[in-house]
């Protein structure tokens, strides 16, 4: 932060709209499809999310059938009122740069680029639908620009705080 920004003014994630009401521990059912629609993979992932020094922490939990379990983690900037630019910590979403932007009371749209090429790789919706239950649909593209994946998922609050 440049040191002779006011703090009053300062963009504060847990004022905005939609991100505070993600706070907490979810558990999610993922189902990733091709192209056509036919199913890639279906797994099981926990995500925590926490506003911490005005940045959003995120970590992703993936349980796998075959007993495979993978961690990836997120933080979070917030660049404008309800935007924030979300980095990831660990391979290979560190080659991203990703704006996740608020819509309405509820709504998220995430974009996702690739660092070099600044091509669109992917787009999400994360619609909450009720306080404790939310519903994401992605779509993942090629570097051709056509359709490549979808992915599908349904998650559960599990808790509001850490």
């Amino acid at each position: 932060m440049n040191p002779e920004t006011n703090k009053d003014t300062e963009i504060k994630i847990e004022n905005f709209q939609v991100f505070p009401k993600h706070v907490g521990v979810w558990e999610g059912e993922w189902l990733r499809l091709d192209a056509k629609g036919q199913e890639i993979a279906r797994f099981t992932a926990i995500l925590t999310k926490r506003i911490v020094d005005n940045r959003w922490i995120q970590a992703n939990t993936y349980h796998y059938s075959d007993g495979n379990t993978v961690t990836h983690n997120f933080v979070g900037t917030a660049i404008a009122q309800g935007v924030i630019a979300i980095v990831g910590i660990d391979s290979p979403f560190g080659n991203f740069d990703s704006v996740a932007e608020e819509h309405g009371d509820n709504l998220i749209i995430f974009n996702v680029r690739n660092k070099v090429e600044g091509t669109l790789i992917g787009t999400e919706t994360i619609n909450l639908v009720r306080p404790d239950y939310c519903v994401r649909t992605s779509v993942g593209f090629g570097d051709d620009g056509n359709v490549k994946s979808f992915m599908i998922i349904k998650e559960n609050r599990l808790k509001s705080n850490e």
